[in-house]
């Protein structure tokens, strides 16, 4: 029972590492702090990623959200838009971590 706590805290402070990163001028953004705080969270289960790999797996769950879309009705310079892809993929990355763990 203990386990699941501890996962879902990490998990909670990995969607929040991200959330925060979001909220930063993209041009400002440090992906590699970013995604090495998360890298060193996977480490405890026992999960040895780069974090350059980690954002590599983070764009392909963003990139499953587009490819749910039909391209022309893809809204990129609408901030709700935007924000709608960054949580699918934050979710689908942390469904990606409950795969990797168990």
């Amino acid at each position: 029972m203990y386990i699941m706590i501890t996962i879902r805290q990490d998990l909670d402070v990995i969607a929040s590492i991200l959330c925060e990163t979001f909220e930063i001028p993209s041009f400002k953004r440090n992906y590699d702090v970013a995604f090495g705080q998360i890298a060193n969270i996977l480490c405890r289960y026992g999960i040895i990623e780069n974090p350059r790999n980690l954002r590599f797996r983070f764009t392909l769950c963003m990139q499953e959200f587009f490819d749910s879309i039909p391209q022309d009705q893809w809204k990129i310079r609408d901030p709700a838009f935007v924000k709608q892809s960054e949580e699918i993929a934050i979710t689908k990355f942390k469904e990606w971590i409950i795969e990797q763990i168990t």
